[in-house]
């Protein structure tokens, strides 16, 4: 790590922590970005960014390439599919195998396949052509190396280059990446309560978000609400800056049933609801949009005739990645691929429990 934190500063030759540099958002986010020749890689940045690489390394930026991604690609065969994946999951021209040239593509002599498996990694936020680049100092700074301020790192619209897909593709109207928009239209977007802000708490590189329960838990209430003839579970959107939840991929599962006195379930008592963007495998169909927008919330109602003397269970289930699953189980009936495999397997076991009430029915009414 030394040696690369030398090499740096006498790439810049300045002194100080502090570089100029008039490089716009826009153009810092030109795809495919370039690293430039001498690539460090997470491990380097970890000896001295401990934290950072230790938040990292959990975080679902660091599995940006996995198998589930992998076992759709063959950039060799279908380019233009692979850099289109590759546009937001491995955005920098070392990452890519294949490169444009005139009308067609050529192999990339600077492809670096490490790189590429490390995904999202510090130097497709922080280094362009061989300079680093980082938010206004804090008083906790690690590593010693000069770096380029830009105050674009505190600002939403530097997430919004992934997580806004104008250009993306549409269905009933509506793109299917559409987080930053949601935001911008929310009363966090409008009081400036950027993404850094509930993600990146701290400055931490967790970038927590659907598949962690307790960044779910500190972003919905739940209230349940007692009635002669129904319970009424309502789930609200106090603390998501976007709807909740943003994506087509994860689904939220409400269940209501009764179990008796020993505690078993009763035959016949499952009802359950769903809150998420539902969306065939195919894309061709939008088969519901039940997502809750910031400050709104969603009803679940439970009848109570058929429990008086039992108890109505009433829970919410988080599936984060159920429209993988489902395309997961569906490409395995064409494929005995390893990669499909393991994706699977990470789909079938991301789902938790978020939320469990029992409410007692009496026998006669109060």
């Amino acid at each position: 790590m030394r040696d690369v934190v030398l090499l740096w500063m006498v790439l810049f030759l300045v002194p100080g922590y502090v570089v100029a540099d008039d490089i716009t958002l826009f153009e810092y986010w030109s795809r495919p970005l370039s690293i430039g020749e001498k690539t460090p890689y997470p491990e380097n940045c970890g000896e001295c960014h401990k934290r950072q690489y230790t938040d990292w390394i959990g975080s679902l930026h660091r599995r940006s390439v996995g198998p589930g991604l992998l076992s759709q690609l063959k950039p060799e065969e279908y380019p233009d599919y692979a850099l289109s994946c590759y546009y937001c999951h491995a955005p920098a021209v070392e990452q890519n195998e294949m490169v444009r040239r005139g009308d067609g593509y050529v192999r990339n002599d600077s492809f670096d396949r490490r790189l590429k498996h490390s995904g999202i990694s510090c130097v497709i936020c922080h280094v362009r052509k061989g300079r680093i680049y980082g938010p206004v100092p804090s008083g906790d700074r690690e590593g010693g190396h000069p770096f380029t301020v830009k105050d674009f790192f505190s600002s939403a619209e530097f997430c919004r280059v992934c997580h806004q897909l104008d250009g993306g593709y549409e269905l009933n109207g509506k793109v299917l990446v559409n987080t930053y928009r949601e935001w911008k239209e929310s009363p966090y977007g409008k009081n400036n309560i950027t993404c850094q802000h509930c993600h990146m708490p701290d400055r931490r590189h967790l970038f927590r978000g659907i598949h962690d329960p307790e960044m779910v838990r500190n972003g919905v209430d739940f209230e349940v609400r007692g009635g002669k003839e129904k319970i009424t579970l309502l789930i609200k959107n106090t603390g998501v800056g976007h709807n909740f939840p943003t994506y087509v991929t994860p689904l939220v599962v409400v269940r209501g049933f009764v179990v008796d006195g020993s505690g078993t379930v009763v035959g016949g008592t499952l009802r359950e609801s769903f809150v998420g963007r539902k969306v065939t495998l195919d894309l061709t169909e939008e088969l519901f949009d039940t997502r809750i927008p910031p400050g709104g919330e969603f009803g679940f109602e439970y009848p109570v005739d058929g429990a008086k003397g039992k108890k109505i269970v009433l829970e919410v289930w988080v599936y984060p990645d159920e429209f993988y699953n489902r395309f997961f189980h569906s490409a395995l009936e064409d494929t005995n691929s390893e990669d499909i495999k393991e994706a699977l397997d990470i789909t079938e076991n991301s789902f938790y429990l978020l939320f469990r009430e029992e409410v007692r029915i009496p026998e006669r009414p109060m």
